[in-house]
């Protein structure tokens, strides 16, 4: 193997390491355990330096991995503790979990491991390992504790306190997310240990029937946003918050009559309907979740605009919106897609609640409802419009042939709660 060089004029702090002899700018012929090294001096100390092992051994990608490594460390203030390990990389618990955090935020070093998802779905993991830092907080110094140092018994320890705050749901969640938080450090990183929560018993779950939703259930949920008294006392000081939105009703309809997830049904704008050569109006919005699940875009769903939803958007303003790139709901707002999903969940639960109807029913129910109804008509084709089945590739502006022969067929026969379903 060639032996590693660095020109005369090398990047500022970049040495060569030799992981066997473990020293810098070595002088002996371990060549095979040649890497490159950076030192970086902390502003303001005299000494004071923070190193890493570089991963690559062509200089100008080390360089890279050098500047990454820089920008890293001022963007935490030079707290990182990186201790330098001639097998892989090592770090405290604290930067352990500060490096996940960038790795969830697109922020890895590396393009091929840039990591998509929700901000919502990264404060949750991360706030899983904040509660695991917590616990070991109480017996170790999580600054200077080193991530391969944690032991079964830091494990124990975490898995009594999770069992003891969480239902059986979260808690297999939460130990699920740790778990995912330590295979990061060892396949992103590199870190070289055995994943602490390799193993561990999960709780079982105790399945609940979460009923559809019967028209006459439907129709006096809409009544009670207008007859109900739309304030909910909190706790057990009398303090009331205002759950009617002017858009519940809307709302609620749109979710009835399409099926969808929240998100896809908070951000439907007039723009995402389409119109086949039949004629036949159909929905072309981009699969979110399936996209997120295969870390790939260009992944769509449609859902077919019947009777009863072109109604509704008639009333919402289709003829003077159509092609639009408005909203559907609540076009001019002021606040936040997730704000509105958290209303009209919350207050659904609210008027659902005004009616006295004692089913375990809540916002997603209307998804069930809707896919219930769907499947009298579509039976084995009622995944094509779920997206339960189909994670096709498809190019803009172009229909699978089946795909829209099941989306046809879906608009002129699916009608939620039977034939006679005007709400």
């Amino acid at each position: 193997m060639n032996r590693l060089v660095l020109p005369k004029k090398k990047y500022k702090g970049i040495k060569i390491y030799c992981k066997k002899c473990k020293v810098d700018n070595p002088k002996c012929n371990h060549f095979e355990s040649f890497t490159y090294k950076v030192r970086v001096h902390i502003p303001g100390t005299q000494k004071s330096v923070k190193s890493k092992i570089l991963k690559s051994k062509v200089y100008s990608d080390a360089v890279i991995e050098a500047i990454n490594f820089e920008k890293y460390l001022k963007s935490t203030n030079y707290q990182t503790i990186v201790v330098d390990s001639a097998e892989g990389n090592d770090y405290s618990v604290i930067d352990s979990i500060i490096k996940y955090n960038h790795y969830l935020n697109g922020q890895s070093e590396y393009a091929q491991f840039k990591k998509d998802v929700t901000n919502e779905h990264r404060k949750e993991l991360i706030r899983f390992c904040k509660y695991f830092a917590q616990t070991l907080k109480k017996n170790k110094n999580i600054e200077l504790t080193r991530i391969k140092d944690i032991s079964r018994q830091d494990v124990s320890n975490f898995y009594s306190w999770a069992d003891s705050h969480y239902s059986p749901k979260t808690f297999n969640k939460c130990m699920n997310g740790v778990k995912g938080f330590f295979d990061f450090l060892i396949d992103i990183e590199e870190v070289e240990m055995k994943n602490p929560f390799r193993k561990y018993s999960r709780k079982q779950i105790r399945k609940t029937n979460i009923d559809s939703v019967t028209k006459e259930e439907f129709t006096a949920i809409l009544e009670a946003v207008d007859a109900y008294s739309p304030f909910l006392v909190l706790g057990g000081r009398g303090e009331r918050k205002n759950m009617f939105k002017p858009y519940l009703k809307d709302g609620f309809r749109l979710f009835l009559l399409t099926g969808g997830r929240r998100e896809e049904i908070v951000d439907l704008r007039w723009s995402d309907i389409y119109v086949a050569v039949s004629g036949v109006k159909f929905f072309r919005i981009q699969n979110l979740k399936v996209e997120r699940s295969l870390n790939i875009d260009g992944l769509y769903k449609y859902i077919p605009i019947n009777s009863d939803l072109f109604d509704l958007l008639v009333e919402m303003g289709y003829h003077e919106k159509k092609q639009t790139n408005d909203y559907i709901l609540l076009p001019e707002r002021k606040v936040k897609s997730k704000t509105i999903m958290d209303s009209l969940s919350k207050s659904f639960t609210h008027y659902k609640n005004g009616t006295g109807i004692k089913k375990d029913i809540s916002l997603k129910s209307l998804r069930k409802t809707y896919i219930t109804w769907v499947h009298q008509v579509m039976q084995k084709e009622t995944g094509l419009l779920t997206s339960h089945s189909t994670t096709k590739v498809l190019e803009s502006y172009y229909i699978d042939p089946q795909i829209l022969s099941v989306v046809e067929k879906g608009a002129v026969e699916i009608k939620i709660f039977g034939s006679d379903s005007s709400l």
